[in-house]
């Protein structure tokens, strides 16, 4: 699995999670929706950090939560 591609299916599941949408975390968290669908779309293939942070923002959880999944593990 590419990296973008588990950054985006971790979105989707901490969503799920929190039971909110991605539109729902994005502007809890104050990221452009044009950002998101880019990178939904694969149009983006390398977030930026602070992207990531600002999703993750918008769930209060941290960067570590985000990334400690095994899809990021190799």
């Amino acid at each position: 699995m590419e990296l973008n591609e588990a950054i985006i299916e971790r979105m989707k599941e901490l969503a799920a999670e929190h039971n909110m949408t991605i539109h729902q975390v994005i502007q809890r968290g104050g990221l452009n929706q044009a950002t998101i669908s880019e990178l939904m779309s694969g149009r983006t293939k390398h977030p930026k950090v602070s992207t990531i942070q600002k999703f993750c923002d918008g769930l209060d959880v941290s960067l570590n939560d985000f990334f400690n999944d095994n899809k990021f593990n190799k």
